[in-house]
């Protein structure tokens, strides 16, 4: 997964400001359709964690909603449409203009979806994020284990570390676009082999088409060809001394 840019091929629209926001104590916000707009809204910094900015949801570990409203740039047509989420603590349901596009557990790495076929081009796109932060024993950290270290199981929330388990969308939150034949990985390694360094490059990729490979290093350039396999294609340039 490569982090969003702007450049001349790729768009980006950074998402982060004031969401609607509303807890889900009963969980049944789902069922009632809570992803086309809350009715019970109030305003949530994005990113953020919740338990900061309410007092009456300092100690809150439930689900959560979260929705806003954005419209996709017309230039962007033609093109895919990404969705990605830096951080949701802990688990996370979303939700494009009513369609479900995914899910996502674990609150400490990005993730995204495709959403290319969800979008609209001529009114406002809802997005929509339930995330929520039950502590459990099977989740990492650790929450609500029974025995242990005692010591912090006195405290609250029960727990097995030493600090709180903040809840919210922690991260940014991006729309980004790319041409739909694209770079979906690359991986740079190196290593030296006597007086010459070998820089290997892999690469995923949305098609089978063969590509090159350009390394500057001043005026001096090096070429190689990545011939394609089920998307994936590794090159490897030998630099001498």
């Amino acid at each position: 997964m490569l982090y969003p840019q702007q450049n001349d091929t790729r768009n980006l629209l950074d998402l982060s400001g004031i969401w609607d926001f509303q807890i889900d104590p009963d969980d049944a916000g789902e069922s009632q359709g809570w992803f086309n707009g809350l009715a019970a809204a109030r305003p949530m910094a994005v990113p953020s964690s919740w338990n900061d900015l309410y007092d009456d949801l300092r100690d809150y570990m439930g689900a959560a909603w979260y929705v806003t409203e954005s419209y996709a740039p017309t230039s962007w047509r033609g093109q895919r449409i990404v969705l990605r989420i830096g951080s949701a603590n802990y688990a996370a349901k979303v939700w494009v203009n009513g369609a479900p596009v995914g899910e996502h557990e674990g609150g400490h790495l990005p993730f995204e979806f495709d959403v290319t076929r969800h979008m609209r081009w001529d009114a406002p796109n809802v997005i929509a994020i339930r995330v929520e932060n039950h502590l459990q024993p099977n989740r990492v950290p650790a929450g609500n284990a029974q025995g242990g270290l005692a010591m912090f199981m006195r405290n609250f929330p029960a727990t097995t570390y030493d600090f709180f388990p903040y809840c919210g969308l922690h991260r940014a939150v991006y729309l980004y676009s790319t041409p739909p034949i694209h770079i979906e990985d690359i991986t740079v390694s190196t290593e030296i082999d006597g007086a010459t360094g070998l820089v290997t490059v892999d690469v995923v990729a949305s098609t089978a088409s063969n590509g090159s490979l350009h390394l500057r290093n001043g005026e001096t350039q090096w070429r190689g060809l990545l011939q394609f396999t089920n998307g994936r294609a590794q090159a490897q340039l030998a630099v001498d001394n």
